[in-house]
């Protein structure tokens, strides 16, 4: 595993050991000791998968509150999105700044993205996966959520039509 792009102070753009052979790639999703390597302290608690049908699937501005903070580890295993970082820091000159990194199965890429960032996801491809591991319990009622309409941070989407949860749908903006 090696870092291939840093993002803001700390969020990271990896690329997994991988191998290939006559069966298929083989991806190391999550391997403590590689991560170490890198600096990142990182203890896997719970792994989610998500699939989404439709191209256009879109997981709104979601972070975990100051009581119960969570770094993830994220990546495509099939299909493509755009992933989404807004940096949530009060304290941090890059505040409500935010950078979209593609995912791809074809070319496998791990965001490393610790406490104190917004994250959101779009599909861009029917049927992608995307797996997310993190390193803290979810613990229901501990995420929360800005509308990504927010006009303190500029998203841009790259299509007008989006499939969204009403969760997402009347999410506040920043006070």
């Amino acid at each position: 595993m090696k870092i291939l792009e840093q993002i803001f102070d700390n969020v990271l753009v990896l690329e997994p050991s991988t191998n290939t052979d006559c069966r298929g790639r083989m991806m190391v999703g999550f391997h403590e000791d590689e991560l170490k390597e890198l600096q990142i302290d990182f203890r896997l608690k719970e792994q989610r998968v998500y699939s989404m049908s439709e191209t256009g699937t879109f997981f709104g501005i979601h972070y975990q509150d100051a009581s119960h903070p969570q770094a993830k580890l994220v990546s495509v295993i099939q299909g493509k999105g755009l992933d989404y970082i807004v940096d949530l820091r009060q304290s941090s000159a890059t505040y409500k700044q935010w950078k979209s990194i593609e995912l791809t199965a074809e070319i496998p890429r791990i965001i490393y993205i610790p406490e104190g960032y917004g994250h959101a996801f779009l599909s861009m491809k029917d049927n992608t996966i995307q797996m997310f591991a993190i390193d803290e319990y979810f613990i229901e009622g501990s995420t929360k959520q800005i509308n990504y309409k927010d006009p303190g941070i500029g998203f841009k989407l790259p299509m007008e039509h989006v499939i969204l949860s009403d969760y997402d749908k009347n999410a506040p903006f920043l006070a």
